[in-house]
């Protein structure tokens, strides 16, 4: 048991690193594209032999659900959440992103595969819900379009990261060889849109003679090494050790680490709105995994097996 919640504490770790590395691009010379190839460019190289082996694998997986990953954690979720992260604080990136992620996993599970929800998982969702308003009263009332547009791209990170979420588990594809597969993607599409300067001037990629070397270095250990290669171990480590209910709960824990981290990092203290709209997302994302009941949280729908 050590071993797994060990396993999912450095996850935690490496997911609020992950957000951090992001604000800390949006205060640098940096770009989201210089922060995209640390993100995918190392995985990429390394995840490639399961990705070449994997092929027929691939193949047999409709385009769309393939799509659907790309999309939902690849470079166009990259770079939404990074654009957010340059008008937004992470208390709010790391609330509105992985805490309503269950909204809108059910959400497509509802429309999609006709899932039923309990009255125990309306409730934590019901929570989410009154953060997300709570966040974007903030946002309205102190007049901010900035922030507004940061929050509006976070919810729209996080319904990306849902429909990644639903493909995965449809494609049933090994972890190793999905988080492969799009970081080769990822790479390729992104190295041919910085050849082709069709990014918009605030995400274009900095000349690498002009990169800062040393403050990119922490880029790549978090967003490379960190989120994109040690955190696919550590978090099936967890699974496998704790099971998926204790781990989906365990997660709801992302805003409030990394949010307590970027206190000291960047000084960024959330207001008592934004303390009580964290609250809320953290909370209904802890009931609504499930944690409370005995059905397992990886149950959340069963979609149909493609043929």
């Amino acid at each position: 048991m050590i071993s797994g919640y060990l396993a999912m504490f450095a996850t935690l770790l490496l997911w609020s690193g992950f957000f951090l590395s992001l604000r800390s691009g949006a205060h640098s010379e940096l770009t989201s594209a210089d922060i995209a190839f640390t993100r995918f460019l190392i995985p990429c190289l390394v995840l490639l032999p399961f990705v070449i082996k994997s092929f027929k694998q691939l193949v047999a997986v409709p385009k769309r659900y393939l799509l659907g990953m790309f999309i939902g954690c690849g470079l166009p979720y990259l770079l939404v959440a990074g654009t957010g992260m340059q008008f937004a604080p992470v208390s709010d990136g790391s609330a509105l992103i992985p805490g309503t992620l269950p909204l809108f996993v059910s959400a497509i599970a509802i429309l999609l595969y006709k899932q039923p929800l309990s009255h125990h998982r309306i409730a934590g969702l019901s929570l989410v819900v009154i953060g997300i308003f709570a966040f974007l009263y903030q946002s309205v009332t102190q007049l901010d379009s900035g922030l507004l547009q940061g929050h509006m791209l976070f919810l729209i990170g996080s319904f990306m990261w849902a429909t990644f979420t639903i493909c995965a588990r449809v494609s049933n594809l090994h972890p190793m060889v999905t988080a492969g597969f799009i970081s080769l993607l990822s790479s390729l599409l992104l190295v041919a849109l910085v050849a082709k300067g069709t990014l918009p001037s605030y995400l274009v990629s900095t000349p690498i003679s002009e990169w800062p070397w040393k403050e990119l270095s922490g880029h790549i250990v978090l967003q490379g090494i960190g989120a994109g290669l040690i955190a696919s171990f550590t978090y099936l480590k967890a699974i496998s050790v704790l099971g998926a209910e204790r781990t989906a709960a365990f997660g709801a824990a992302t805003p409030a680490i990394a949010t307590l981290l970027a206190i000291p990092v960047f000084g960024e203290e959330p207001t008592l709105i934004g303390w009580l709209a964290l609250s809320l997302v953290c909370v209904g994302s802890l009931i609504a995994s499930n944690i409370f009941m005995k059905q397992d949280a990886s149950l959340l729908y069963q979609p149909p097996k493609f043929k």
